[in-house]
């Protein structure tokens, strides 16, 4: 009982606790050390968070298979295609979208299963879709995509076996799994990891060059939101929750990823900018939820869709 209750607080509170995690392990070191050391099983979390907050969703309008198509397109072949740049920035578009994006869905009040399933139709798809894109862009980058596609689909496979083994079973595990925040909580584990762990490369960015860094800080940030609101605007038609979740997915990059299919042989710039790009996706749940709290902001947002 008391490890569901704990879950669901960290669920309930997950846009803050990113945020706080981000700035724990720039202040103290061995918090950073200690994230990084776990960061290989914060992606199992993310993953199994998010299958898991999907599954215990309250009903949602039924994802019909043009809405999945659209989505998919607009994500995974228009905005890539759209932005011929060249290293961090154009790898932040061809990323597939953060792992947790239905946990994140989950705690925006958004749709977790069209997230989750856009984000893990195009995470499975990388091993094919990023050599493509950097062959046609002409990025001059080599890419290790099979041993990134065995450890994608280990992952992927794993977590999504252990969730449905969870909702076939939940009338078993209520105690630990009570409800849907407690489902996100298990992802806010993974990403309070990934900030801590994160922290230790945007440290060493920002003190070999903070102009610099703050430069890149600044792009991704407009970038992430900038995509976030737009793609939100164009399918504002198909009501908050669905334009809010294909911003999410269309802002939102596993850029980490991407990082390391390249065999972490990008240019320092690159780096530096695929480490700011993890500060935006870790603050935007939070920016959003207090914004929706200005009465002058919620007004425009319906709610009920």
């Amino acid at each position: 009982m008391y490890v569901g209750r704990i879950l669901s607080t960290l669920g309930g509170q997950g846009p803050m606790l990113l945020v706080i995690s981000l700035c724990a392990g720039l202040v103290i070191t061995p918090f950073a050390h200690l994230g990084y050391d776990l960061l290989p099983f914060s992606a199992f979390l993310l993953t199994l968070g998010s299958f898991l907050t999907a599954g215990l969703a309250p009903s949602e309008a039924s994802i019909r298979l043009p809405l999945l198509g659209l989505v998919l397109a607009w994500v995974g072949l228009a905005l890539p295609l759209a932005a011929a740049l060249r290293a961090g920035v154009l790898l932040s578009l061809l990323a597939p979208p953060v792992g947790s994006a239905a946990a994140i869905a989950g705690m925006l009040g958004l749709r977790p299963r069209l997230a989750l399933l856009v984000s893990i139709a195009l995470t499975m798809l990388t091993p094919i879709s990023i050599p493509c894109f950097a062959t046609v862009l002409g990025l001059g980058i080599a890419f290790d995509m099979g041993g990134l596609a065995i450890r994608l689909f280990s992952i992927i496979g794993a977590a999504g076996f252990v969730a449905f083994l969870a909702i076939r079973f939940h009338r078993h595990l209520i105690p630990v799994l009570p409800d849907q925040s407690a489902a996100t909580g298990i992802a806010v584990i993974g990403l309070i990891i990934v900030g801590l762990a994160t922290s230790q490369g945007i440290r060493a960015q920002w003190t070999s060059n903070a102009l610099r860094f703050d430069v890149m800080l600044a792009a991704a940030i407009v970038l992430n939101f900038g995509l976030c609101v737009l793609a939100t605007v164009t399918f504002a038609r198909l009501g908050w929750q669905t334009a809010g979740t294909i911003g999410l997915v269309s802002g939102n990059r596993n850029v980490t990823l991407v990082w390391a299919a390249a065999s972490f042989g990008l240019p320092s710039v690159a780096e530096g900018y695929v480490a700011a790009c993890v500060i935006p996706v870790l603050a935007l749940p939070l920016i959003i939820k207090l914004c929706l709290r200005l009465p002058t902001f919620s007004r425009f947002i319906p709610q009920n869709q």
